[in-house]
Parts: structure tokens; sequence; C-alpha cells
């Protein structure tokens, strides 16, 4: 972000109710991203500096890590982000505060903020988990260029486990001839006898921290919701006791934005 923008984007501004006028449809917001060098009718960013921060938000991040469940305006997006941080008319904010609300609210694929969702506890999360070849296109936002961790070539097996010591294991790999080996939740044993390097601890009901002992200061951390009742989304289907994971915390990522997703099911 070039100097003199990045000065702006992070200087503090006050709401103004007057300004609660103003909207568009994302989707309109979504084309122009595309198309804004080349279309004079493209909407022109807003004026009022609070949903001009939301607004250069969805800009900048849709479809990488910011998405919504369908379209929706920038007024009814600025509304949640006003309630959200619990905002009142003359309140002081600044536009980094608006963008970690931002991402806090519209993660990709979509937001855990539905009734079929709730925090997850650490007996929700005991066990190994697959995440499903079909739902691996969820992994990164639409608009990431890499489709996987291997670049262009597709994953084959990711699996995780969450032992109630506090151990925790994750294998993943590229595409192969072979399927993925791990197909119950014994077949992991073998990982097991590895030495240990990685555990896992719930800082509060939802978010987990994995910390190295390999890696010198080591961040990673996950919002975790367990699924209560079935549910489809973005094209998967989501089942009782499945896990939904968002990568929330890594080194040079303390703003909360999920830069990655997860669609875990128990291994039998």
């Amino acid at each position: 972000m070039p100097q003199e923008k990045q000065r702006s984007f992070y200087q503090a501004h006050r709401l103004k109710g007057s300004a609660m006028r103003f909207a568009f449809w994302i989707g309109t917001a979504a084309v122009a991203i595309a198309g804004v060098a080349a279309r004079a009718e493209t909407p022109p960013p807003p004026k009022d500096p609070l949903t001009r921060v939301i607004w250069d938000m969805f800009q900048m991040h849709l479809g990488k890590t910011v998405c919504t469940n369908g379209p929706t305006s920038v007024s009814a997006i600025r509304d949640k982000v006003i309630d959200h941080l619990n905002l009142r008319e003359g309140d002081a904010v600044t536009p980094k505060a608006l963008a970690i609300a931002v991402w806090a609210l519209y993660p990709c694929p979509f937001s855990p903020d539905r009734p079929e969702l709730r925090p997850a506890t650490s007996k929700d999360m005991e066990g190994v988990w697959v995440f499903p070849e079909g739902s691996q296109k969820l992994r990164l936002g639409p608009g990431v260029s890499q489709p996987s961790p291997f670049g262009s070539l597709p994953v084959k097996c990711d699996v995780v486990g969450y032992f109630p010591n506090g151990e925790t294991r994750h294998v993943i790999t590229g595409a192969g001839p072979s399927s993925c080996p791990y197909q119950r939740a014994m077949d992991f044993d073998s990982v097991r006898k590895l030495p240990a390097v990685a555990s896992w601890s719930l800082l509060r009901d939802g978010r987990v921290s994995i910390r190295r002992t390999d890696v010198e200061n080591y961040i990673e951390e996950w919002d975790i919701y367990a699924v209560t009742s079935p549910f489809s989304a973005k094209g998967v289907d989501f089942t009782n006791g499945d896990l939904v994971a968002y990568n929330r915390r890594n080194l040079g990522n303390e703003n909360g934005a999920a830069t990655e997703f997860r669609h875990l099911q128990k291994l039998p």
C-alpha cells in the first residue's frame, strides 16, 4: 500500500449519522474492481469517511479475506459494523478498528454468525478429523489465485488430530495416484509415533492456539465452531458434529483476517 494511502487509511475519523444514507450494491462494487479504469459509470467512492473505509476494504479484499453470504449493501454492512463495535453517535473510531470489524464479520467463505454453529469446546474437538476433498475449494477465498498450499496441485489428504493431552498432529499431502491413507482414526497412530512438536489449547471456547517447539516465535490461532444442525453453504453440505475453522492469527496477521478455512469431519 503506498505510504500516502496508508496514512489516509489509518487516520482516525468520527461517526456522522447523516452519512448513513449512502448505499450501493456490493455486487456492483465487485464488478467495478476489475473494470474501474475502463468504466466511467462505476459508482464513485463514498465521501463519508466511515463508509469509505468499509468500501475500501471490500475493494481491496473482496474474495480474498472478505466475503459476503449473498448480495448486500454497503449501508447494511456499515450498520452491522457499527453494531458490532457498539458505536454511538459522536464516538471516535479508527479505520483500523473498522477494518478489523469487517474481517471479523465477513470472513471467507461465509460468516460463522449463523444459528447452525456455536463455538467449539475441547470435547467437540477431540479426535482425528479429515478435510474432505469436496470441501477443499473453500480453503482459500474465491479470489485467491493460488488454489491450495501446493499451488496448482490440489490437496489429496488433509488430516488433523486434537488429542486430550494437548497433542496435535497435522498431515497434508498433494494429489497423487493413491487415496488418502487415513480412513479411520486408528490409521493416524503411525503419525503419533513421530516426535511431538505441536500442541493445542483453548484460549476460550472456539479460539484455539497452536504452539510448536520446532519453530521460533510460532503463532497460529483458529476460531473453530461445531455444527449443531445440518446446513449447506457454497455448494458444500455440513452435518451435525462437523467442525468449521477459520485461521485468524499468524505471524504478520494480527488483525484477525481469516486467511484459511477448514471443514473437518470426524474419522470413525
